[in-house]
């Protein structure tokens, strides 16, 4: 499995690249607009890789950022959703914003994106889950326990979820406190 490449752009366009490596071997990777944006015909980069094989293509899907690679890899793995699909998320969302959206219940900002219908960005908002979010923010561990201590007083994940937006306690007792308010 290729995890990253380094080498030459020798070919960019909107939503894919043409890279080509100190040995002469030129691959093509798909990326996303703002990674686009970001990379210069004949400038030396590094690109993250995720690779997909299937059974009538071996496709390279190129990020510059972790974060960006992370968030693609969470959603090629729902149901129904493709990297086609996941693509069109990075090229419309940052990681930052998606992760606000998921963690806000914000349909609406989900639905802004080319194939994402209201369905399916309910889907994606049940399915990843605040668990599969702090693997995205791991530095961020006591939002989940706060999740799971304010879920086991009988509050509903989505409510809490649009009363934790707002908060900016950095522990977890604090964080349940802030969040208690804004839930009374």
């Amino acid at each position: 499995m290729i995890a990253a490449l380094e080498g030459i752009i020798t070919k960019k366009e909107p939503t894919r690249c043409v890279l080509k490596l100190a040995s002469g071997v030129s691959y093509g990777v798909n990326i996303s607009l703002g990674c686009a944006a970001q990379l210069q015909s004949g400038a030396k980069t590094e690109l993250l890789i995720t690779q997909i094989i299937r059974e009538d293509a071996d496709l390279l899907y190129g990020f510059l950022d972790e974060r960006e690679r992370t968030m693609f890899e969470m959603l090629i793995k729902l149901s129904g959703i493709g990297a086609s699909t996941a693509m069109a998320v990075c090229s419309s969302l940052s990681s930052q914003a998606f992760i606000k959206a998921i963690a806000s219940g914000d349909a609406a900002t989900l639905t802004s994106v080319p194939g994402i219908g209201p369905k399916t960005a309910r889907r994606m908002i049940a399915e990843l889950g605040d668990a599969k979010l702090m693997e995205f923010s791991p530095d961020q561990t006591y939002k989940a326990e706060a999740i799971s201590a304010l879920e086991s007083l009988g509050f509903k994940r989505e409510r809490i979820n649009k009363a934790m937006v707002d908060c900016i306690s950095t522990s977890t007792a604090e964080l349940v406190k802030e969040a208690l308010k804004k839930l009374a």
